[in-house]
């Protein structure tokens, strides 16, 4: 049994061309380095660990709008080409776990690739074929070890929410071919970013929220801009609707349950930034950090409980993973930890780890390694091309320190130096 868990997420690795935002391997292989030292530890990423989505290939099969995702081999192709980009990295996670500590990878939206049975086979044999001691795939998509609950988070998501997360294929009726499932957000991903949007607006991967970036740009750019994006956008809101894809059986599933954020939003505050009735909410709030570079040595006192689960700090209002959390917390399942990623926003609520009269309840979000630039969290009234100046993003590389305290689970949100 692992003595201490490190949980990181996002890291998005790529081919190594424009579209690969992953440019902190010597900090991931120090890290690796600095917490291998402690025999039996073990590593937690947890989804999008690769960005299938980011590499593209010279010739691909899949249609623009259509579910249809990869082929096996077309997947594998990809992956040797993260392989080859990023080598040095997958070459430290291999020492990781020959110095006799373990790896557990859970799988994103990004990285359902993964999935196919090959591709598993030769991220094995790049790892140096460790046995299940030393590296476990979670096919389930959730990984849980005690008090610890780990899940990337895309399932709460309309826009990334696959129909069966630990099956994610489909099969061509017509054809009988079985194909990779993409999700709504991939497929508006790689119609809108992985071209020559991306290559002329290189920032669009990585600012957040995705809608108040899309009409910030119709609103600001020349009209030939304004047209041309227009267009693409009513064209595949024509073809695709709205998250999920017109076609999938998640919609109705998704309608009992009431909805899931889309883009992070609600329905209702979605559809009002489409009407133009909503606004682009800019806030002038200072953030508070409450990141160490090493871990306490005894659990901390807690300050008592104010409001339930805290909101995060990059957030303005309470969104589907926070949701998500105080349930399991909450819940009778012994739920002492909660780790999420996927929105790339980083939160801890170890200062405060009291929900509802109940101690030692964690929600972390290990947010992303990549640079992102959130609008709802500047002070500054931007136009579009200020999007450009790379001073406004934020890089923290953040992870998660899960371990045994004296009285329980005890989780943090740490950075590198």
């Amino acid at each position: 049994m692992a003595k201490t868990r490190y949980i990181v997420s996002d890291l998005h690795l790529g081919a190594g061309d424009y579209l690969d935002d992953f440019d902190q391997d010597r900090s991931f292989e120090s890290f690796l380095e600095s917490i291998a030292g402690r025999r039996g530890s073990e590593l937690i990423i947890n989804g999008d660990f690769i960005d299938f989505a980011a590499v593209t290939l010279d010739k691909e099969s899949s249609k623009p709008f259509s579910r249809f995702g990869c082929r096996e081999e077309e997947s594998q192709r990809k992956l040797d080409r993260v392989l080859e980009a990023h080598g040095s990295l997958f070459q430290a996670l291999r020492l990781f776990m020959e110095k006799g500590n373990r790896v557990v990878l859970v799988p994103g939206n990004h990285d359902v690739d993964l999935f196919w049975p090959k591709l598993r086979d030769n991220l094995l044999e790049a790892f140096g074929s460790p046995d299940s001691e030393h590296f476990h795939f979670e096919s389930s998509g959730v990984y849980r070890e005690g008090g610890l609950y780990v899940e990337h988070g895309n399932q709460y998501f309309a826009d990334s929410a696959f129909e069966d997360f630990s099956n994610p294929f489909v099969r061509n009726a017509k054809t009988g071919e079985l194909r990779l499932e993409r999700s709504w957000g991939t497929c508006f991903l790689e119609y809108f970013s992985n071209g020559r949007l991306s290559r002329r607006n290189p920032f669009i991967n990585n600012v957040r929220p995705i809608p108040n970036m899309v009409f910030m740009g119709i609103q600001e750019e020349s009209w030939w801009f304004k047209t041309l994006l227009g267009f693409k956008l009513l064209h595949f809101m024509a073809r695709v609707g709205f998250p999920p894809f017109k076609e999938s059986h998640i919609l109705s599933r998704l309608k009992r349950e009431g909805g899931l954020d889309t883009w992070g939003y609600s329905k209702r505050r979605f559809m009002g930034l489409l009407s133009g009735r909503a606004q682009v909410e800019v806030q002038g709030v200072e953030e508070t950090e409450h990141l160490s570079s090493e871990p306490p040595d005894e659990e901390e006192d807690q300050a008592p409980d104010q409001s339930g689960l805290l909101l995060d700090s990059l957030a303005t209002r309470e969104d589907a993973l926070s949701i998500r959390a105080r349930e399991l917390l909450l819940g009778d399942q012994g739920v002492n930890a909660v780790v999420f990623g996927h929105d790339h926003r980083y939160y801890s609520n170890e200062l405060q780890a009291v929900l509802s009269g109940h101690r030692g309840k964690y929600y972390i979000n290990t947010g992303t390694w990549i640079p992102m630039l959130f609008l709802t969290r500047t002070k500054r009234k931007l136009r579009w091309r200020d999007l450009e100046d790379q001073s406004l993003y934020q890089q923290l590389l953040t992870y998660a320190v899960v371990r045994r305290g004296l009285s329980g689970t005890v989780a943090s949100l740490r950075r590198l130096p």
